[in-house]
């Protein structure tokens, strides 16, 4: 595991999320410490979409100004661009459906191609 802590001010629900994320990456082999930075954006923009949707909920999808005009909750695009900010680090880690597809896959034998080529120096198809 990398040295990595997730922020501590972030909604439980991003907390759960980015444990099972690190979880699941560190098996994988895909985390070096360098990944600190992406993480906590995505912790953060996870987090803060939950909290925009929370709202949202809470208060609905519109306002009234003073004036009597109703217009969107400016929640919403919070909510949208924190979503858009986490789906970016999201796919940068592999962590969608079709992002995953994109991954190299492992051999049986726990090689990749690449890894089992350079092990035996020879080409593998």
């Amino acid at each position: 595991m990398i040295d990595y802590t997730i922020p501590k001010d972030i909604e439980k629900d991003a907390k759960d999320y980015m444990q099972n994320v690190l979880e699941q990456l560190d098996s994988a082999g895909m985390l070096e410490n360098v990944d600190s930075a992406a993480l906590t954006m995505l912790a953060r923009n996870y987090s803060m979409f939950i909290k925009a949707s929370k709202q949202l909920e809470d208060e609905g999808l519109t306002v009234t100004s003073d004036r009597g005009n109703i217009a969107p909750h400016p929640a919403i695009k919070i909510a949208k661009d924190a979503q858009t900010q986490a789906m970016k680090v999201m796919l940068e880690f592999g962590l969608t459906a079709k992002a995953r597809t994109k991954l190299p896959k492992v051999e049986q034998d726990g090689y990749s191609p690449f890894e089992q080529f350079i092990k035996e120096g020879k080409e593998v198809r």
